[in-house]
């Protein structure tokens, strides 16, 4: 019985012991402040090397914590991709008509489109577009950019509120070869009307859409030089053999290209245009000493390189044998005639001289 009681009497004693253990610990774990840990969450803190709890705007040290993991993981905002304007090529006919009809009526339909290089589209007219407005370059963008010289006008022309300083739209039709030919022949003709319009050979340049007129190297009149031929019917010479051919017809390029250019008024210094007037220039000046010669037995042709007529005439000797000359003349288009042997060397000196 003695030795129950003392069991009892430990166990009574043992209970606040261990209160008093648990209180120490408690306060020790700073549940004295009133603060628990249980329901934050926590990081760690690099600097102060402990575990902190965050989320608490409170707290000094959660918002350093906050800034931390913050600035430790930085958000990554994506690169906005433009949405192109243009996106295929009916698109992209469609833009440059609209900015070419401010100032000219043209078809949609007269619009060739072709893919070009890092998704662009070239745009340039149809073989049988009346008008001739260039190639272009169009950028998925929408940005419309001149291609060539041609396209540079029409880009001053309709940016300059429609002013045909910059230049004129085509009020005449050129649409293919035969018609660049023809409206270089209906000048040509009007002062050498022996020319053919086969004689002429029109070919359209890529580079600036204009027709290039040459004269056929298969017929043997003569060469009339390079030509340019625009869609309007302006036509400038390209060479100096055109040069010359222009200066002849007394034609100035103002006038040519003009509402109606078939209309002008050509000046043919040239007094010589043809074969036969050739033979009667020839005629007029061997005639006061040799009458009894015939325009129908001179031989006439065309010296395509010196441009000029030459004629070859059988005159009689002044001893009147019955052996004839073979005298060669030339006859330029001013009329000039130039003793081109010996034979008609001497001639001239006769018919000059009036010792007939």
């Amino acid at each position: 019985m003695v030795s129950l009681r003392i069991q009892n009497k430990s166990k009574v004693g043992l209970f606040p012991a261990l209160f008093l253990v648990s209180m120490f610990l408690l306060i020790s774990c700073g549940g004295g402040d009133g603060e628990t840990d249980s329901d934050c969450a926590k990081a760690f803190n690099s600097s102060t090397g402990e575990w902190e709890c965050i989320g608490d705007s409170s707290s000094g040290s959660d918002n350093s914590v906050s800034s931390n993991l913050a600035s430790a993981s930085p958000s990554i905002q994506p690169t906005a991709v433009p949405t192109p304007v243009i996106s295929n090529e009916t698109e992209a006919g469609r833009e440059l008509w609209v900015f070419l009809t401010k100032c000219v009526s043209i078809d949609v339909a007269h619009l060739e489109i072709n893919t070009a290089t890092k998704g662009d589209w070239l745009v340039k007219p149809t073989s049988n577009s009346p008008q001739e407005f260039g190639t272009w370059l169009i950028k998925p963008s929408g940005d419309l950019i001149p291609h060539n010289g041609k396209a540079g006008l029409w880009d001053s022309y309709i940016k300059g509120n429609c002013d045909t300083s910059f230049m004129s739209p085509s009020a005449t039709d050129v649409q293919n070869e035969v018609g660049a030919a023809t409206a270089l022949w209906t000048q040509l003709a009007k002062c050498h009307p022996e020319l053919p319009v086969n004689m002429l050979i029109a070919q359209k340049s890529q580079q600036t859409g204009d027709w290039v007129v040459v004269s056929d190297p298969s017929y043997s009149m003569d060469d009339y030089g390079v030509w340019s031929v625009e869609r309007d019917a302006t036509i400038k010479p390209l060479n100096e053999r055109a040069e010359e051919v222009w200066a002849a017809l007394s034609l100035s390029s103002d006038e040519v290209g003009s509402s109606d250019p078939t209309e002008t008024a050509a000046g043919c210094s040239p007094v010589i245009r043809n074969l036969e007037e050739a033979k009667d220039r020839m005629y007029a000046f061997l005639s006061s000493c040799f009458p009894e010669l015939s325009q129908s037995e001179m031989k006439t042709n065309r010296d395509t390189i010196r441009h000029v007529w030459l004629v070859v005439t059988d005159e009689p000797y002044a001893d009147n044998t019955s052996e004839r000359k073979k005298s060669i003349w030339s006859v330029d288009g001013e009329g000039r005639i130039q003793a081109r042997n010996s034979s008609a060397k001497a001639t001239m000196a006769i018919v000059d001289a009036g010792n007939c």
